[in-house]
């Protein structure tokens, strides 16, 4: 019989796959887990309990849609989180929704559902323009003639909230690059309350403050075409929210990168979007008007396009043939906004190029001329625009060199474009006039550009990410660099080599220093993509490679938090968190699991989306989160037997120096911080929930909430309510003790076990969740009527340990406190002999 001691000082190589169950040579076994749930491991090697999740508010659509979290970083210091719905965006700032007070103010036949709806009134000017219901569409013409004259709709609005800021949304209908303006006047034709604004088709919402009642209303048309108007109200008591094009089955197929106040956002079957912030209330989701392109290749065959002027809006452009549009069937309805380019000049080349805006028939369309055409003549030398409604429009995007990059459409998934230099909107493939004024087809370094990746199979480009010098791109099939023997990229100095054949899928990968994060295309794998520093070669290397147990079902989203400790948090398919400690330069990559409070149909609380944004100090703030990244989520529970969707964030964790009753230790937890009181209201979103209660630091007995409520059995001044869960670890097999050899097989049993943690109270510990001893560090010094202190220091403890070949070390709390293990030392006797 032989007594030894076991260290396990780190635990920050997280959870390890059962394939590794028996690898007790295994360098990193050693700091493996056979389970870590709701634990994060840290770079430093602790097993730390998640700080819990803070409700924030219920998604739109909580109890039947999905949601999605995007973010919008202008800076730091000006984070938002972004709630993607069902043709929607919401908006978060400071920990909290951004919304609108309510208010009397009404609009009239907002949706334009009949004519005789009232409520607007004609105040155009000309006897050209004019406004007029379309019954058939429900929305409102606005019938400009140009020329000065003005085609004006108004509406006169009463309110007793005069003083206190209004909100209206409205939808602009026409082809990319038309525009309504707006204003708000304290009387007609005034724009005293709000100066004018040129709202771009799209969806908007605008705020502004009325002085006086009524206020009035006008949306203006100044182009010699009919612009339509929407969907226009005035946003009461709700969140702020712009209207979108996107289905809830296509919110997790948008990306597109951000550049200051504007955000991209990409997908198949949708015209490209742009967000655009103006401030906390005012947003515009809009159409982007590309100037020029790109096109697909020059026209081959004899078919020739004529159109009937040289200018002008809704210009008929008549095709001789159907031959050569698309694959020979002629125009579609499908091509309304695609581009059109056509060179009929007398001699040499000079192209012009306008915007498809009517389908007649499969020969001829109705085209806004952007740049004049030469003549009215036939010509042979014309060009499709690529993007369009029958091709398809780019899935992805990025920002590299001072271009836009863009790639994948339907019909070319393994293509990709990049805008003209410094012009992100731009994608004119020739020079720009300015010696002799015309488009002849010369190409300098700065236009736009385009290239096919040559693969021996289709690689439709899922992803496009940035570094310092290198574009880095993720197919279904491989991971390409483009490359240039020049200092930049241009059209005629780039060249495109395939780097590592894992492929992708189609998720938004992380770039981490000079590394990028992917999901393989299995969604199984996390890769790690990079160039290696001895090889010089891009390599791809598997993160998943030690837990590829805690994928299965696969990866749907991921993103990534860089403070304070270094995380990738990824959401699998059946709504389990996952986390990945990641810091390469130490060799720390640690995963655990991450089940949040709460149920959904008697089963685990589902997260349905994550997003990481930089924290902030603003108004309304439980904490300041300056520091820290804040990870939000949107949790899916069953509450009260209703479904719900809320959206949170990842509270701060505890650190030296906190006050004990800063511990946010429990889910969807909100904060009661005010005098002392024993009635604490405002849980609704809990309502019939048995929940956790830390009072001015000390745990005290679980209520259930009534009528949106708790009673406290004694009252307290600071006070954090939330659902409970639970943090797990269950220790890998014993490594060593046996003198004669290999432990594996050898009878043991652990006597007692020396613990070491960090800012902690409870714990439970025994050798599986169904046998375990409660403890807690609470000294027989520390008063009773007031929390214990948190404990930081090593406390050894005996342990109910069993003979056993296989005796493990099981660890679990739910306590609404922290707890952080920095070491386990158990105290063993083996069996030689047996």
């Amino acid at each position: 019989m032989a007594r030894f001691h076991d260290l396990s000082p780190s635990f920050n190589t997280g959870e390890l796959t059962p394939r590794l169950a028996a690898r007790l040579d295994f360098t990193k076994y050693k700091s493996g887990l056979e389970l870590m749930e709701n634990l994060l491991p840290l770079p430093e090697g602790g097993a730390m309990r998640r700080a819990g999740t803070r409700y924030v508010a219920s998604t739109k659509n909580q109890a039947t849609e999905k949601a999605r979290l995007k973010k919008f970083e202008f800076s730091t210091k000006q984070p938002y989180i972004l709630e993607f719905g069902e043709q929607y965006i919401r908006f978060y700032k400071n920990q909290g929704q951004i919304t609108v007070a309510e208010t009397d103010a009404f609009i009239q036949n907002s949706t334009f559902d009949s004519s005789a709806g009232g409520g607007w009134t004609n105040q155009s000017t000309g006897s050209s323009s004019s406004i007029s219901f379309d019954d058939t569409n429900n929305h409102l013409d606005l019938d400009g003639a140009g020329g000065g004259d003005l085609a004006i709709a108004e509406q006169q609005v009463f309110t007793s909230d005069t003083s206190q800021e209004h909100v209206i949304k409205f939808r602009v209908i026409g082809r990319t690059g038309d525009f309504l303006l707006f204003r708000v006047g304290t009387a007609t034709d005034l724009e005293d309350t709000l100066s004018e604004f040129t709202a771009s088709v799209g969806y908007h919402c605008i705020a502004f403050t009325p002085t006086t009642s009524p206020f009035f209303i006008q949306f203006r048309n100044s182009l010699s075409k009919t612009v339509a108007l929407d969907d226009v109200s005035l946003i009461d008591n709700s969140a702020i929210e712009v209207g979108t094009p996107y289905t809830e089955s296509q919110l997790f197929e948008i990306e597109g990168p951000q550049s200051a106040d504007i955000l991209y956002q990409f997908h198949n079957s949708h015209p490209t979007y742009k967000l655009e912030r103006r401030g906390d209330s005012t947003w515009s989701f809009v159409a982007v008007e590309w100037i020029d392109g790109p096109y697909l290749d020059l026209n081959t065959t004899g078919t020739t396009m004529a159109p009937a002027s040289t200018d002008g809006y809704g210009i008929v452009v008549t095709a001789s043939a159907t031959t050569g549009i698309n694959g020979g069937v002629g125009f579609k309805s499908t091509d309304v906004g695609r581009a059109l380019r056509i060179d009929n000049v007398a001699s040499g080349v000079d192209w012009g190029w306008g915007v498809i805006v009517e389908f007649l028939t499969t020969t001829t369309v109705k085209v806004d001329i952007q740049r004049v055409f030469e003549r009215t003549n036939a010509d042979t030398r014309w060009q499709l625009g690529a993007w369009s409604g029958t091709d398809g429009y780019p899935a992805t995007a990025s920002f590299f060199e001072g271009r836009l990059w863009m790639g994948n459409t339907t019909e070319q998934p393994t293509t990709f474009w990049a805008s003209q230099s410094n012009k992100f909107e731009d994608m004119t493939p020739d020079s720009d006039p300015i010696t002799d004024g015309k488009f002849d087809g010369t190409i300098e370094d700065d236009d736009a550009l385009n290239f096919t990746l040559a693969a021996d199979n289709v690689n439709a480009i899922r992803w496009m990410t940035a570094g310092e010098d290198a574009l880095a791109i993720g197919t279904a099939g491989g991971e390409w660099i483009p490359s240039s023997d020049g200092i930049v990229i241009t059209p005629s100095d780039i060249n495109v080599k395939r780097q590592t054949t894992h492929g992708s899928a189609q998720i938004q990968p992380e770039r981490i220093d000079r590394v990028v994060l992917f999901v393989q295309r299995a969604k199984r794998k996390v890769l790690e993509f990079g160039l290696e520093a001895v090889s010089l070669k891009y390599e791809a290397f598997d993160m998943t490679r030690l837990a590829q147990h805690l994928t299965i079902g696969g990866i749907v989203e991921m993103s990534y938090q860089e403070e304070p400790d270094s995380v990738v948090w990824s959401v699998r398919s059946d709504g389990q968190l996952l986390s990945m400690t990641f810091r390469r330069q130490e060799d720390v990559v640690g995963w655990a699991r991450h089940i949040i409070g709460g149920n959904f149909n008697q089963k685990d609380a589902v997260v349905e989306s994550v997003q990481v944004i930089p924290g902030n100090d603003g108004a309304g703030q439980i904490k300041n989160s300056e520091n820290r990244d804040e990870v939000w989520v949107i949790v899916k529970r069953t509450i009260n037997c209703n479904t719900v969707r809320y959206v949170e964030f990842i509270e701060k964790d505890f650190e030296t120096g906190d006050d004990n009753d800063d511990s946010y230790y429990s889910d969807s937890v909100i904060t009661y911080d005010s005098t002392a009181a024993t009635a604490l209201t405002g849980l609704d979103h809990l309502e019939g929930e048995t929940v956790k209660v830390l009072a001015d630091g000390a745990i005290t007995a679980d209520k259930t909430v009534s009528t949106g409520s708790i009673t406290l059995d004694a009252s307290a001044s600071t006070v954090q309510i939330g659902l409970p869960y639970k943090h797990k670890l269950k220790t890998l097999r014993i490594t060593g003790g046996n003198p004669q050899g290999t432990p594996l097989g050898r009878l043991k049993r652990v006597i007692n076990v020396t613990v070491v943690v960090l800012n902690s109270l409870t714990f439970s510990l025994g050798t599986s969740s169904s046998d375990i001893i409660d403890y807690d560090f609470r000294e027989v010094a520390d008063p009773m009527d007031a929390f214990a202190p948190l404990f930081t220091g090593e406390r050894k403890v005996e342990f109910p340990g069993d003979w056993a070949t296989d005796e493990r070390l099981y660890i679990e709390s739910q306590d609404a406190v922290p707890f952080t293990l920095l070491a386990l030392a158990p105290e063993i006797e083996i069996n030689q002999t047996l």
